[in-house]
């Protein structure tokens, strides 16, 4: 991994110009508002991220072009422009990492360029514009290789010292925007040039990739992980696959990125159907693609198994619900049956194993 010290002395300048740039508008009558939320610390300059967000709907109307052209002038350095006469809506949501940046963006009819004024900000970064959900399909120009449509579940890359448009026509477009600097991406890569030769992004870990960028998106400051360069790492091996690293490469990120993104989704997928009564080793591996074995082995590799890890989550979930005042009116069986202990004798001596004393004495206490 690249040294942070470079990228972070990049985050602040960004969020001082953001800061100097707000503060202006607001000295002359504007009402530009970007929200700088956090630059979180952790204790060393490796571990430290950042978040702002950006709306037209802060605005009136007369004043929501120029606002989004004032702001992705000062963050991303592109000309913004609509269709004539039409008030335009943008919702950003931007968090930075040590040497990578994430983005999505929803908008209305909107022409984003990179040309020649802009580039000579010297940002070679390499951009990963992904199409994550709706219904409408963008289009982007890439030098050098020409128009891609990208559908929704698809993407593509390109270089940000290059010239080149997006077009979003539809009346509803989301794109995220993920970008790494070109010496981070290099070294799980290598020839990117080669790559670029096929800009369109491959499947493989694709929906990972787009699950954990928009999971990191969607954290708040409180909940912001501590190791954030295992997020950016994590980020990268996907990303590497995505674009076509090499096989030596390419085992790597398998091994790392794709495996830990994996099991973050499963873990998450587990928590949001505790209650499912299909809910089971079987039935996970076939929602995320995967055999038995490769989640027996997952789990196993932590120093656990897939049904310890469930269990702990099942009697964490009763114990939150019997000391909760939402579920007071339920009664210890019903909660124990939601949760999938079909034998209550057993929750019982589970219960009181895990926490030291009986469920009852949860709900007193």
């Amino acid at each position: 991994m690249a040294a942070a010290g470079p990228f972070l002395g990049r985050v602040l300048a960004r969020c001082a110009l953001l800061w100097l740039l707000a503060l202006q508008r607001a000295l002359t009558g504007g009402l530009l508002r970007v929200t700088l939320l956090a630059i979180k610390r952790t204790g060393s300059a490796g571990s430290s991220m950042a978040f702002f967000s950006f709306s037209t709907r802060d605005y009136p109307e007369v004043q929501r072009l120029e606002a989004a052209q004032d702001v992705y002038a000062a963050v991303a350095n592109i000309a913004v422009a609509t269709p004539r006469d039409m008030v335009p809506f943008v919702e950003t949501r931007v968090r930075l990492l040590p040497g990578i940046t994430i983005a999505l963006t929803q908008s209305s009819p909107l022409l984003g360029q990179r040309r020649e004024p802009q580039l000579q900000d010297g940002n070679d970064d390499v951009a990963l514009l992904l199409n994550p959900t709706g219904q409408n399909s963008w289009l982007t120009e890439l030098a050098g290789v020409g128009e891609v449509e990208c559908a929704p579940g698809t993407g593509c890359f390109g270089f940000n010292d290059r010239p080149g448009d997006i077009v979003f026509a539809g009346t509803t477009n989301w794109m995220l925007n993920i970008t790494f600097s070109r010496a981070l991406m290099g070294q799980m890569t290598g020839d990117l040039e080669r790559s670029y030769k096929s800009p369109r992004l491959a499947r493989e870990g694709h929906a990972l990739l787009v699950g954990s960028a928009l999971e990191l998106l969607r954290l708040s400051e409180e909940d912001a992980p501590l190791d954030v360069l295992q997020c950016s790492n994590q980020l990268l091996d996907l990303a590497a696959l995505a674009v076509g690293a090499p096989r030596d490469m390419a085992v790597l990120a398998r091994q790392r990125g794709l495996k830990q993104a994996r099991m973050r989704a499963l873990k998450s997928d587990m928590q949001v159907n505790l209650h499912h009564e299909k809910l089971s080793l079987s039935w996970m591996a076939a929602r995320h693609g995967v055999s038995p074995g490769y989640v027996r082995a997952m789990f196993e590799q932590e120093g656990t198994s897939f049904t310890d890890y469930l269990l702990e989550l099942r009697l964490q979930r009763a114990l939150h619900c019997l000391r909760s005042p939402v579920h007071v009116a339920r009664s210890i069986t019903e909660i124990a049956y939601s949760l999938g202990f079909n034998n209550l004798s057993w929750f019982y001596r589970a219960f009181k194993r895990r926490f030291g004393f009986p469920p009852g004495e949860a709900r007193e206490a």
